[in-house]
């Protein structure tokens, strides 16, 4: 049985795809804590386990929202946050990459 097979019959499974996806969005924070790269990690890792396509689409949106909002919660607690929103332009780019990036990467879905 190949790779593709088997995440296919544990996707098929609603348990076992909700452990997935919580085992996914554990794994892209860690690895976006340590590089850039795991927002794309972790989306694709979130559109693997989605359902269908659909879903591996908000999943990957979903998990860039909350990487984004694990930052401006660290910013808000070492009271960095004040700052960061006088920052004007930088603060809506730094918004939107890892909500693209984490999306591009569930766009990984379709190859399957």
């Amino acid at each position: 049985m190949s790779a593709t097979n088997r995440v296919r019959t544990a996707v098929a499974d609603g348990r076992v795809r909700w452990l997935a996806m919580v085992a996914a969005i554990a794994i892209g924070l860690a690895a976006s804590a340590l590089h850039w790269t795991g927002l794309f990690v972790g989306g694709v890792l979130c559109g693997a386990v989605a359902a269908d396509r659909r879903r591996a689409l908000l999943a990957g949106f979903g998990f860039g929202v909350l990487v984004w909002v694990v930052f401006a919660l660290s910013l808000a607690v070492s009271g960095d946050f004040d700052a960061y929103l006088a920052m004007g332009q930088i603060t809506a780019v730094s918004a939107v990459i890892p909500v693209a990036t984490a999306t591009l990467g569930a766009l990984s879905r379709w190859l399957v």
